[in-house]
C-alpha cells in the first residue's frame, strides 16, 4: 500500500472543502465541526460535482438540485428522494499530513 498525502493538518478548518484526484477517482476532503471527511465528489442523486457544495451545521448540500447529506452518516436529509448516500473513504494521519492509501500501482 502506497501513502497519499492529500491535506498538511495545518491547513485544514472548519469550512475546508477542496477536491482531490486519488487513483483516478474525483473526491473531496472536507472538513466540518472538527471531523474530516473523504467522499466521493458525485452527488448521489444527480451525479454533479460537490466541490461547490455548501457545508453547515454538518450537512452538506449539493450545489445542483440543493439535495442535503449528514456529512457524518452520508444519509440525504429526504432519503425517500435519494436513496444513496455520500460514498465515504477512509483517511490515514501520517506526520503533519493527511493523507489515504492505495493499493501499489492504484
Amino acid at each position: 500500500m502506497a501513502y497519499i498525502p492529500l491535506a498538511k493538518l495545518h491547513q485544514l478548518f472548519d469550512g475546508f472543502c477542496q477536491p482531490v484526484q486519488v487513483a483516478g477517482n474525483s473526491l473531496l476532503l472536507v472538513q466540518e465541526q472538527g471531523k474530516t471527511y473523504l467522499i466521493a465528489n458525485q452527488c448521489p442523486h444527480q451525479g454533479a460535482s460537490l466541490h461547490r457544495a455548501t457545508i453547515n451545521n454538518g450537512l452538506l448540500r449539493c450545489p445542483a438540485h440543493g439535495m442535503t447529506f449528514d456529512l457524518a452518516s452520508g444519509r440525504a436529509t429526504h432519503p425517500a428522494a435519494c436513496p444513496q448516500g455520500l460514498q465515504h473513504f477512509p483517511l490515514a494521519f501520517e506526520g503533519n499530513t493527511l493523507g489515504v492509501y492505495v493499493e501499489e500501482g492504484g
